[in-house]
């Protein structure tokens, strides 16, 4: 009798743990959210953003409409986040998920109750994005080049830069080193006519200048800003605050040489609030 020896190959996948939630929205009550790098986690809330803070700029993060974007920019980031809309505030703690199988990919709510009552709403285009949501992923960080003198001012520092087409997004950080309550607000900004530092700027591309970096100009010329939005509408000493802005961007670059924006915020106690970008 010959016997024959039957082979079964059993293959096992993994299972994977990734959690999208499900929560009704209470004051007070703290969600923990568990973050991994290069991975984008959301909040999906049932009614409009209308103002969200993070306790760190290890974290990017954007909102749109009623979702919140949230992304660590290092490892074993840790911070808290506020979310408010029309009805309350929403609290979170953000937190390492230790791995890509334990992190939250959606925290959602519950859609708001179906009313009986039909309405006829006239269908209507929907506006673009004042900031596009690709830039959470594809901008550029931007290097800080030089140091700023040891006074009591309001500094900015440029984070990252995503550019599409003739405009230029730019995120950054408002830190309020002054001994008084700063009032953000929307920056001018110019191009500068030959721009020459000791170096050449051609490798300085995405780079901040600070002030004793030694920038020399011409002149100036106004570039129309076409949005910009940042957390706080005053920050107190010690403070500091994220904001975005966008400007339109038409001149072409040139080989050889590198286009140079400044942006002047409203001035503090010490006087011009200002930050200088290589592009």
């Amino acid at each position: 009798m010959t016997r024959m020896l039957l082979l079964i190959t059993v293959s096992i996948l993994p299972v994977f743990s990734q959690r999208i939630e499900t929560q009704k929205p209470d004051r007070n009550h703290i969600t923990r959210l568990g973050t991994t790098q290069n991975h984008l986690s959301v909040i999906e809330l049932s009614e409009p953003v209308t103002q969200v803070a993070a306790g760190s700029s290890s974290f990017k993060v954007e909102w749109r409409e009623n979702k919140v974007f949230i992304q660590p920019l290092e490892p074993d980031a840790v911070t808290n986040l506020f979310i408010w809309t029309a009805s309350g505030r929403l609290s979170y703690e953000l937190v390492p998920a230790g791995s890509v199988e334990q992190m939250h990919f959606a925290i959602d709510q519950p859609p708001p109750p179906t009313q009986a009552k039909t309405v006829l709403v006239q269908p209507q285009r929907e506006a673009p994005p004042l900031i596009p949501p690709e830039m959470l992923m594809e901008s550029t960080p931007i290097k800080v080049l030089g140091a700023a003198k040891d006074r009591p001012k309001v500094e900015i520092i440029l984070q990252d830069v995503y550019r599409k087409d003739e405009r230029v997004y730019l995120r950054y950080a408002i830190v309020n080193g002054s001994k008084t309550v700063y009032v953000p607000g929307a920056p001018e900004v110019s191009t500068l006519r030959s721009p020459r530092t000791a170096q050449s700027l051609i490798p300085l591309t995405n780079s901040q200048l600070v002030r004793d970096y030694g920038l020399n100009w011409t002149d100036e010329t106004r570039v129309p800003v076409i949005h910009t939005e940042f957390q706080t509408p005053a920050l107190a000493p010690g403070q500091t605050a994220h904001g975005v802005t966008s400007f339109e961007l038409s001149a072409v670059r040139q080989p050889g040489l590198r286009i140079v924006v400044r942006l002047v915020f409203p001035a503090d106690a010490m006087g011009v609030v200002s930050a200088v970008l290589v592009l």
